[in-house]
């Protein structure tokens, strides 16, 4: 099997990348020539370019079994908020971008094509909610826009080409990737050391990002649906305060632990397919051994270390 990924260098795409390694599929990825393509397990088919070159993306999709589309233009850091001050030129790299792929993958006559989207495309503002994947969609800002217009798209591909098509609505993604200094939560590891914990904790819903790979190769061997196959990522409510716990107990460094968060994300995602597919996540032991691999990290060497 070969399978094109973009955004192979990315925090998601390391952990997908990782998953095809295993799985023993041949890949493809596209990266700008000065993308970081170190830290993999085996070799890669690198394709020079972005997703605004038509040159590269056909070289990318040629002969393919499936499009994995997990890049993302956005201002650094920032994934809502993106956009900076070039919201035009941001639609253009992300949506524009999104469907030169997906009709490059419709002219290469793929036959499968997962998309990376986002618990965005629901509204913040609207609590109280059960946001499984039949409910009216809502974004109320520039990135869950973005991602629902994709899914849009991938609806009309599906319906129309015939290609089996998958958006997968992930929640924040965590896990150790390369390097180990990038993955969430490092700052805190590095502040619980320091004994600089923050004073109020912040509090998300998380997914971690070997699951999300796990996923996201299963996909690829599901039946079609009608449409675009929605299917949601959500595993745990986590705070701050869970991963500083968990990390002073490690490291043996009693101290205060940061009040409660003010606020809770108001809607979670319900996973309903997910459970109609079998599919268990890793719960709080895979974040517990994910706390512990970052706390032994930052034990080795202060931390400059690689995962």
């Amino acid at each position: 099997m070969i399978v094109a990924v973009t955004g192979a260098t990315g925090y998601v795409g390391r952990f997908v990348i990782a998953e095809l390694q295993r799985q023993g599929v041949t890949i493809r990825a596209l990266a700008r020539p000065s993308t970081n393509r170190l830290g993999f397990n085996a070799a890669i088919d690198w394709i020079d370019g972005d997703l605004s070159s038509d040159i590269a993306l056909a070289r990318l999709v040629s002969g393919v079994d499936a499009v994995i589309h997990l890049a993302y233009e956005h201002v650094p850091n920032r994934y809502r908020g993106g956009e900076g001050d070039d919201l035009p030129g941001w639609i253009e790299a992300n949506v524009g971008g999104s469907l030169r792929l997906l009709s490059a993958a419709r002219d290469a006559a793929v036959a499968h094509f997962v998309f990376l989207s986002s618990r965005a495309v629901f509204s913040q503002t609207l609590p109280g909610r059960v946001l499984d994947e039949s409910h009216p969609t809502s974004p109320d800002t520039h990135y869950g826009a973005y991602k629902l217009a994709v899914e849009s798209f991938l609806n009309s591909a599906a319906r129309a080409d015939g290609m089996h098509t998958v958006s997968i609505r992930a929640t924040g993604v965590y896990g150790l990737i390369w390097p180990v200094t990038r993955s969430k939560w490092w700052p805190l590891i590095r502040a619980v050391q320091r004994d600089e914990v923050p004073e109020i904790a912040r509090s998300g819903t998380e997914v971690h990002g070997a699951d999300v790979a796990r996923v996201i190769w299963q996909a690829l061997h599901v039946p079609p649906t009608a449409g675009v196959d929605i299917i949601h990522m959500s595993d745990l409510l986590v705070t701050e305060r869970d991963i500083i716990e968990r990390a002073r107990c490690l490291l043996n460094r009693p101290g205060l632990l940061p009040a409660e968060p003010l606020t809770v994300p108001a809607n979670q995602l319900v996973c309903g397919r997910l459970t109609a597919l079998g599919i268990a996540l890793g719960g709080w032991p895979l974040l517990d051994q994910t706390v512990m691999a970052l706390v032994r990290a930052a034990q080795t060497s202060g931390g400059d270390v690689v995962q």
